[in-house]
């Protein structure tokens, strides 16, 4: 399979920056997979899971909100989050999940209930690639 050059930036740090084969990730219009000479594309992205196929490697990060740009050169991913399964800490992440379950226990409205559902969802994304990563490890 083809590849393409793939970087993912955050305000904090590169990501990842590489060839890659594919990508998969959330967009507000569904998953998008792009492969080498996509089409020009420009797209917002939502919280979620992407995933990086690499020969047979597969990687996949918990990312924020953001935008990807596809390009004949290469494909940019700029985003508020990008962390890998062992970057993720998942007591602090059940930990946050708790107290964002609770707060929505509490029926908060305005921005409150809009924190809450945020922090939740958050935690659920992060779960998943860490959870994810340890039953590779495991096996499964």
């Amino acid at each position: 399979m083809k590849s393409f050059f793939l970087e993912i930036i955050t305000p904090e740090k590169v990501a990842f920056s590489g060839e890659a084969e594919m990508v998969i990730v959330p967009s507000v219009e569904g998953n998008l997979g792009i492969l080498a000479n996509h089409a020009p594309l420009f797209a917002k992205l939502i919280e979620g899971e992407l995933k990086i196929v690499t020969g047979e490697k597969e990687t996949f990060l918990s990312l924020g909100e953001g935008f990807i740009e596809v390009t004949p050169q290469k494909t940019t991913i700029l985003v508020t989050k990008a962390l890998k399964a062992d970057e993720i800490d998942e007591e602090k992440l059940l930990q946050a999940k708790k107290a964002a379950e609770e707060a929505l226990k509490q029926k908060p409205t305005g921005e409150a209930l809009i924190s809450a559902q945020a922090l939740l969802r958050s935690t659920l994304v992060d779960l998943k690639v860490k959870r994810r990563k340890r039953r590779e490890l495991e096996g499964r």
